[in-house]
C-alpha cells in the first residue's frame, strides 16, 4: 500500500505541490586548474516542501554551530523517482558532490542526504540546503 499517495492527496489539498527542477551530479572536471562539479540536464520533478522536523533542525543546528554558519533546511519528497537514479547528497567513491534543486522562485537547494527511500513505491524524501548563489560551471 502506497501511504505517501494517500498522505499527498491530502497534504496538497492545503499546501500544493511544486514543480522543481532536478539536476543530478555527474562528477567534477577541471577548468583552468579549478576543480568544478558537472550536472546532467535538470530534469522537471514534482515535490511537496516542507520543513524539518525538530529532531532533524536539532542535528543540524549542532552541526553548524560548531563551524559557526547557519544554514536553512527543507525535506523535499520527490515524487516519481526510480531507484536506479534516485537524487543523492555527496557520494564520494563516484566524486559526485550532491544533486540540486532549483524552485521556480529562483532558489538553488543543494541535497545533503537522501533521508527517506521509498523509491520502490515511486518517491523518495532528501533533505537539501539553501544555496546563497547559483553554481557555476557547466551545464547550468
Amino acid at each position: 500500500m502506497n501511504l505517501h499517495a494517500i498522505a499527498n492527496g491530502l497534504i496538497s489539498a492545503v499546501h500544493p505541490n511544486e514543480t522543481v527542477t532536478l539536476y543530478r551530479a555527474t562528477g567534477q572536471m577541471n577548468v583552468r586548474g579549478e576543480i568544478k562539479a558537472v550536472y546532467a540536464a535538470g530534469e522537471a520533478v514534482k515535490a511537496q516542501i516542507q520543513s524539518e522536523g525538530d529532531d532533524a533542525l536539532a542535528h543540524s543546528d549542532a552541526v553548524a554551530s560548531r563551524v559557526g554558519q547557519n544554514e536553512t533546511n527543507r525535506r523535499f519528497y520527490l515524487l516519481a523517482a526510480n531507484q536506479a537514479d534516485k537524487p543523492a547528497g555527496l557520494v564520494r567513491p563516484l566524486a559526485r558532490s550532491g544533486d540540486l534543486l532549483q524552485r521556480q522562485d529562483e532558489t538553488w537547494w543543494l541535497i545533503t542526504a537522501l533521508t527517506e527511500d521509498f523509491s520502490a513505491a515511486g518517491w523518495v524524501a532528501v533533505r537539501a540546503t539553501l544555496q546563497v548563489k547559483a553554481p557555476e560551471g557547466p551545464p547550468l
